[in-house]
């Protein structure tokens, strides 16, 4: 999923402040009797809204890599209180802070995570900002490409289960639309970290319908467990993407954003699976930092975006995209453009003049959605003469998030990412907004 949306500055205050549940999350609670590793201690009579006060209780440390997981899970003790990145009060700029909060209680069909490792997904500014609807006013717990292992659940057979939390929590998968395939329509839906506390946490306490069964092979020690949480939101959305545009082995394929989360995985997948020839487009300051790294998993030619759409700038940047997919193609055939274009952007003006980036008969799928009331405009003389295919991508689902998890651990594609700490994620996040990452940033929690 790619959302954009302006950030300003971020502040980092002390680590010393308490806060209770944020209102949208809270539950009064009369615990039955919890099956768990060790249940904290609670107080009689005690309800779930948490407005006392506690002293902080570090999460046991485990081994996150080549690890038993389950195994260990029988060791845990909850702690009463945690860390998180949370937005105090949403406004119009970013307000993301570390601060220390509770750890609620599951309720009879929830459970509690123990979050190892959350990716950073720019949609997360736009959720903490605001706030939009259905979003918490204050204290707000953004994330929603979360791995752990449950820890707290009613139901003793979850216990030591690998899990992702992902956007696209649960649907009902009964309604028109979740019939026709398209789950993100459905009324019904529950999302994190909308009507769920977000993965910016150490542990999460969610509804056990909206979590993802992931294999046990994520803990056996051949791979870093933290790339597969680049396949929760933005390797689902590659797949997706790609599977949208129809792509066939040999096919060129043009990445518009390919130094992002998003843009890097299509660009993985394009050439490690599908088997076609990847142009990967961005701004001209990413192009520069891509060239500098092993891009080839991801990327045969990488393009700077043109400067303008018009006049020496767009002729020069047009006739460098022809003559690349002139050299992908052994200069076999006519000379033409790609057979698809796929838009990760979250600049506009990358979504300008995509007609003529595709050949005839050419698929175009728009991913990223620029902040502001954009308007995409192409010659309909183009759409129709030509047979061009335009269509649209928010996310993928369960199961494609599971199948770009089977791609990782099988390594026919390694995802590039930024290991960074929860103390982090603000000026993390902000990097993200202002274009400076490469790749995805992945936090080790």
């Amino acid at each position: 999923m790619a959302v954009s949306c302006n950030g300003a500055s971020v502040e980092v205050p002390a680590h010393d402040e308490v806060i209770s549940t944020p209102d949208q999350y809270r539950r009064t609670i009369t615990p039955p009797k919890i099956m768990s590793s060790t249940a904290h201690e609670t107080t009689s009579g005690l309800t779930e809204e948490f407005d006392r006060d506690s002293g902080y209780e570090s999460p046991p440390g485990q081994e996150k890599n080549g690890s038993n997981i389950a195994g260990k899970l029988q060791q845990i003790t909850l702690p009463f209180m945690q860390r998180a990145v949370i937005t105090p009060e949403m406004g119009e700029e970013l307000n993301m802070v570390l601060r220390k909060i509770i750890v609620r209680d599951p309720a009879p069909g929830e459970v509690v995570v123990r979050i190892y490792y959350t990716g950073i997904c720019r949609s997360d500014a736009c959720f903490s900002v605001g706030p939009g609807p259905g979003y918490p006013k204050h204290n707000h717990v953004s994330g929603h490409e979360g791995i752990g292992a449950v820890v707290k659940s009613h139901d003793p057979s979850l216990i030591g289960h690998t899990v992702g939390i992902r956007y696209l929590g649960s649907t009902c998968g009964s309604c028109t639309y979740c019939l026709r395939g398209l789950p993100t329509s459905c009324p019904s839906q529950l999302n994190t970290p909308k009507q769920i506390a977000g993965t910016f946490q150490e542990y999460a306490t969610v509804p056990a319908s909206c979590v993802v069964r992931l294999p046990e092979a994520i803990w056996n020690g051949k791979i870093d467990p933290a790339l597969c949480a680049t396949a929760l939101c933005s390797g689902s959305t590659a797949l997706t993407s790609l599977r949208a545009a129809k792509v066939r082995p040999g096919d060129v394929v043009i990445v518009a954003g390919i130094g992002g989360a998003i843009g890097h995985m299509t660009g993985a997948i394009a050439k490690q699976v599908l088997r076609a020839r990847v142009i990967g487009i961005d701004i001209k300051a990413k192009i520069n930092k891509l060239l500098l790294k092993d891009h080839a998993q991801y990327s045969d030619f990488a393009l700077s975006a043109p400067e303008a759409h018009d006049g020496d700038a767009w002729l020069n940047f047009h006739g460098a995209l022809l003559r690349a997919c002139e050299e992908l193609r052994g200069s076999c055939g006519l000379t033409r453009a790609a057979e698809a274009v796929i838009v990760s952007s979250s600049s506009f003006s990358a979504f300008w003049r995509l007609d003529d980036y595709v050949c005839d008969g050419g698929r175009i799928v728009c991913v990223g959605v620029p902040e502001g009331e954009n308007v995409l405009a192409i010659p309909l003389r183009s759409v129709v003469e030509r047979n061009l295919h335009l269509s649209g991508n928010l996310m993928g689902g369960h199961r494609e998030a599971l199948e770009v998890v089977e791609y990782i651990l099988s390594g026919q594609i390694k995802p590039q990412i930024t290991i960074a700490a929860l103390e982090d994620i603000p000026a993390q996040m902000q990097s993200i907004v202002d274009c400076e990452t490469i790749g995805k940033v992945v936090v080790s929690i």
